[in-house]
């Protein structure tokens, strides 16, 4: 481009400097020659200007349009849209519609009790190592954890390909729900349970499916409300389990999401938070069952555990305090079905639901990555 630019200079100077000699010349030419030689020397001259103006035009048009392709294809490289994960802190669109709508709706409605962040401990013993923490209810003269050894384990995974159906989701208890505004209380219409599939687990189940989908990961979600009869509730959910193991072969972890409710007697709620990247999260926690006290028939619990560890370790590590310490305990609820199956209690009543959906999106980038973990290469 540079080469051409001073190419196209040299020969206008050239040009210039024959004009020059030419019109010093002309006194001593005879007169019509003369002028007819200086015409047509001027007219030539301005032909060859305007042929390099014109090309000199093109060639620095040439060079901007060159600029503004790189420019472009740098925009197109750097677009958000080319993360997947580029929205995972935004609000949806219809859970900002909600929270608009209950924005106008509180003022008029009179408060029932507050809502606290502070830190909640529910009982136990507090096992850690590193940054991965357990509160135990099982004593150690039944089972001594180490959580160390069960890392170095790991989880009874074998994946061949993840894009099959390779994770459920589902909800024993279906209609549970959460706040709408972190107003740091609640009124008399907070609905504890919602058949709104906008507004309960199946609305924070769907984040959670669709950031499990964007790693290409395969999942079923079970979107049945298993609550009507809230007694029947774990028995209604292990039928729809068990019709979907049957169904995919290739399920290997399930999932029962739910959201946690821990109200003092003074009514005060806590809502467990954390703050991820800016934008406050509702903090989770992992339930794993043993067979211990009044729970039979989980001879396969250790496996559970061991699974629960892999995940709660690489959560850790991806986002620092949004984990709770797993629970562990003598339960039991349909974690017999796979080798690798948890309760998850995403935050609280008193979470918003907009904190609920952001953790599921959290969580499932963190599971996605245990996934791969454990796939095979063929």
């Amino acid at each position: 481009m540079k080469k051409d630019i001073l190419s196209l200079f040299i020969n206008f100077t050239a040009v210039i400097c024959i004009c020059v000699l030419t019109v010093r010349a002309l006194p001593f030419l005879p007169g019509d020659t003369g002028e007819l030689y200086a015409e047509k020397t001027a007219q030539a001259s301005m032909l060859y200007r305007n042929i390099f103006a014109d090309n000199f035009e093109k060639a620095e048009n040439n060079n901007n349009t060159a600029e503004e392709d790189a420019e472009e294809s740098e925009q197109v490289i750097q677009r958000e849209d080319s993360d997947p994960y580029s929205d995972i802190a935004q609000t949806p669109k219809d859970i900002e519609a909600l929270m608009e709508a209950e924005t106008k709706a509180i003022e008029n409605q009179e408060q029932k009790g507050k809502t606290s962040e502070e830190e909640y401990f529910g009982g136990g013993t507090l096992v850690s190592h590193g940054n991965v923490e357990v509160q135990s209810k099982i004593p150690d003269s039944f089972y001594a954890l180490d959580i160390e050894a069960l890392l170095g384990e790991g989880a009874d995974l074998s994946i061949k390909d993840y894009s099959e159906p390779t994770v459920l989701v589902y909800h024993s208890h279906t209609t549970e729900s959460y706040t709408l505004l972190d107003a740091g209380y609640y009124t008399e219409s907070f609905d504890l349970r919602s058949e709104d599939s906008g507004k309960n687990m199946i609305r924070v189940g769907n984040e959670l499916c669709d950031y499990l989908e964007k790693q290409g990961i395969g999942v079923i979600h079970d979107t049945e409300i298993h609550d009507s009869s809230y007694n029947d509730s774990y028995n209604n959910s292990r039928l729809s389990v068990e019709k979907y193991l049957e169904e995919y072969p290739s399920i290997e972890i399930t999932i029962d999401l739910h959201r946690d409710d821990i109200t003092y007697e003074d009514g005060t709620k806590v809502k467990p938070t954390a703050v991820v990247n800016g934008k406050k999260a509702a903090r989770m926690m992992l339930i794993a069952g043993c067979e211990y006290g009044r729970v039979e028939n989980f001879p396969d619990w250790e496996y559970n555990l061991r699974f629960d560890l892999a995940v709660q370790k690489k959560a850790a590590d991806m986002y620092e305090g949004l984990m709770r310490p797993i629970l562990f305990s003598e339960r039991k609820y349909n974690m017999f079905e796979t080798k690798n199956s948890f309760l998850l209690e995403i935050g609280t009543d008193a979470n918003t639901l907009d904190e609920a959906c952001y953790s599921a999106r959290l969580f499932a980038t963190a599971l996605g990555e245990v996934i791969k973990d454990y796939t095979k290469d063929d």
